[in-house]
């Protein structure tokens, strides 16, 4: 390699021209005046001796006093430049992170501004990016579907999810056959040859990205917005509904967005006769006071103006009716106006 390609490499470390061209010099050296590294490096006098100050605080140098002047010897390049890359990762570490303490604090003041935005993401590193976020951030209902390679990326967050009591349901594609791989307990897993990629978690964060066969990119859609959100969750019952099993999870405790969602599941329970108990967490319809209600379902109401199936049609009314200790309540969805609760989440067990 010649000096002058190693001045350029020297620069790019950050070191400038001067700086780069004299420490080649003093290696060449060994041990010198700064006379004699001006004569070598071509570097002026004039700046010689600010070039030999810097190198000296940088560590890449040695300067020692002697008789006629000043003496500069070069240690072992590969020690000091070691240690100089150290000292280079520390200090853009602790940059790194004093800037991403003022975005963050800069982000959560904006936060509440960019609540049910839409953008369009290229980059599958920035959608796994959102992918995560949304399973991160889901408190109640969370629906999965990506390619089995995507979800080895993401299996820990799903695993927490489920720990953490959140609702999740699994959708795996991109395979021929069903992949051999082993999933928490209580996670119902289904699959399909080809799927589209989405992420709905709760009505707060949705992805979507449609497989086409034509594409060899694809283009991710991130949002915010509530009824987008909900239109991926209501799109997934569909396919849910028409994808082969690979674990059954439809267990107790569960947690639901809306009552449609719990008949879907439990229609044939309650009908059996079976006590279930639902917590619902949402507002009042009349004084819009917001609550929390516990009793019992001894009733429901699902339909719609054909008789059809509502795993993958969306009723015209789905609503509970609970027993609780004030009385009987009917319990409709998030926008509810005639029932007299409108439900954000619905806890739901057995009768202990």
């Amino acid at each position: 390699m010649t000096d002058r390609e190693l001045t350029s490499q020297l620069q790019d470390l950050g070191l400038t021209k001067y700086q780069s061209e004299t420490y080649i010099a003093a290696v060449h050296a060994g041990e010198a005046q700064p006379t004699d590294l001006v004569d070598i490096s071509g570097v002026p006098q004039g700046r010689i001796y600010d070039v030999i100050d810097d190198l000296a605080e940088m560590g890449l140098i040695e300067v020692r006093s002697h008789g006629q002047g000043k003496l500069i010897t070069a240690p072992s390049p590969e020690t000091v430049l070691e240690d100089l890359k150290h000292r280079r990762i520390d200090d853009i570490s602790q940059r790194i992170d004093a800037v991403s303490r003022r975005l963050e604090a800069m982000y959560q003041e904006t936060d509440a501004e960019t609540e049910g935005y839409v953008t369009m993401v290229g980059r599958q590193e920035t959608a796994l990016r959102h992918i995560r976020q949304a399973i991160e951030t889901a408190e109640c209902w969370l629906t999965v579907s990506v390619p089995v390679e995507i979800y080895q990326e993401i299996a820990d967050e799903v695993t927490a999810a489920v720990d953490r009591g959140v609702t999740v349901r699994l959708l795996l594609s991109g395979t021929q056959d069903p992949p051999d791989l082993s999933f928490p307990d209580g996670l119902p897993v289904r699959f399909r040859a080809m799927a589209d990629t989405f992420v709905a978690a709760d009505r707060a964060y949705g992805i979507y990205a449609s497989d086409h066969p034509r594409k060899e990119s694809r283009s991710y859609l991130i949002t915010q917005e509530a009824t987008l959100v909900l239109l991926l969750q209501d799109y997934t019952e569909t396919i849910w509904t028409a994808s082969a099993q690979v674990q059954d999870g439809v267990s107790l405790p569960r947690c639901y967005l809306d009552p449609r969602r719990v008949l879907i599941d439990y229609q044939d329970t309650i009908d059996a006769g079976e006590t279930l108990v639902a917590t619902v967490a949402g507002h009042r319809t009349d004084i819009q006071r917001e609550g929390t209600w516990t009793g019992h379902i001894v009733d429901y109401e699902l339909r719609g103006p054909v008789n059809t199936n509502y795993h993958v049609a969306p009723p015209t009314i789905a609503s509970l009716t609970l027993a609780t200790e004030e009385g009987e309540i009917t319990v409709g969805g998030w926008r509810a106006t005639v029932e007299d609760i409108a439900a954000t989440t619905i806890q739901l067990t057995r009768q202990s």
